[in-house]
């Protein structure tokens, strides 16, 4: 079954039904939501084959009563095929929760099935978490300096975004949202929408908030045609697409070369000296906008004290962790 191929076969309408209730009343990703369809899809391909032997032309014209005819047993038969099939643990942990939220919606929303497969279930051992990327001390300076002396409005902007990156600690779809009202520079914050459409406070240091005041003072020389905070060189606002190619360029022009950095690493960056430097993990789960502290807890596999008193000393740490401490204290 190739995964690639799957999103383009017809599903069965319970199974848009689900996507439409996650992504229009969850608020949940599209991304997050193809992903799970993928998995239903393979799944139901699965059973198609296995329990049905090739009942089906099209999983399109599978029903209800075909869902409410499987066992735990098929539920399992599917998961060792995964593992069969060489999926890693954690992928393997996802497509199960993905299933038990499509089985949920089933019983518990749409009360179209009367018994709960997943009920007697059992997950795999806890997930493993996979190490993020993160910018050394070194490296993070360098990306915040990189533009420091010019007067040339398109690197002014980068140099902003860069410093709204790595010092707030925002994703690229929230640095991309932010409008100009957003921006409260007395209070040096800034509003947020993040995931689910829900409301976060994010802060500005004094050197992110000088940096931010320098494009501010030459954004109308980019004509803006839009109220977003950064505007493209014609005015527009900008595409995820053309953050992310400044942020590639800002990596090769700071001879940055590793290939598994990319935008989300400065957020992982800021996380990761924030908690070496001290911050509460409750502090920085805020601040990066998780719903659980689980994602946030990540960061803690970095604790170490000699390297903590280390980065204590550089210049990074200290214009960072004073300006955050004041802001949550």
């Amino acid at each position: 079954m190739n995964e690639n191929k799957m999103n383009e076969n017809k599903i069965p309408k319970f199974v848009t039904d689900l996507t439409n209730y996650l992504i229009a009343i969850k608020n949940l990703s599209k991304v997050y939501v193809t992903n799970m369809t993928i998995t239903i899809q393979q799944f139901l391909e699965f059973i198609n084959v296995h329990k049905f032997k090739n009942k089906y032309d099209s999983i399109e014209n599978m029903t209800l009563n075909d869902v409410r005819s499987l066992k735990n047993s098929d539920i399992y038969s599917f998961i060792f095929f995964l593992a069969e099939s060489q999926y890693k643990i954690n992928s393997r942990i996802v497509k199960t929760e993905h299933l038990r939220t499509f089985f949920d919606f089933l019983y518990t929303i749409k009360h179209t099935i009367f018994t709960e497969p997943f009920k007697k279930i059992n997950a795999e051992r806890k997930m493993q978490k996979k190490l993020p990327n993160y910018l050394s001390l070194e490296e993070a300076q360098k990306m915040i300096e990189l533009y420091k002396d010019s007067d040339d409005p398109i690197k002014i902007r980068d140099k902003a975004i860069l410093h709204l990156f790595i010092n707030s600690g925002v994703r690229l779809s929230e640095l991309k949202n932010l409008e100009l009202e957003d921006i409260n520079m007395n209070n040096k914050s800034f509003s947020i929408i993040g995931k689910g459409n829900k409301e976060r406070t994010g802060y500005l240091n004094d050197i992110s908030k000088n940096a931010l005041n320098e494009y501010l003072n030459i954004r109308d020389r980019l004509n803006p045609k839009s109220n977003t905070l950064f505007v493209s060189k014609y005015g527009k606002k900008m595409s995820s697409t053309a953050i992310e190619k400044i942020v590639k360029r800002a990596y090769k022009r700071a001879n940055i070369k590793d290939d598994n950095y990319c935008v989300h690493t400065l957020r992982h960056t800021c996380a990761t000296l924030l908690y070496r430097n001290g911050i509460d993990i409750r502090t920085i789960q805020d601040l990066l906008g998780h719903v659980q502290i689980d994602t946030t807890e990540i960061y803690t596999h970095l604790h170490d004290e000699n390297v903590m008193n280390a980065m204590l000393g550089q210049s990074l740490a200290k214009f960072m962790m004073a300006d955050v401490e004041s802001f949550c204290a």
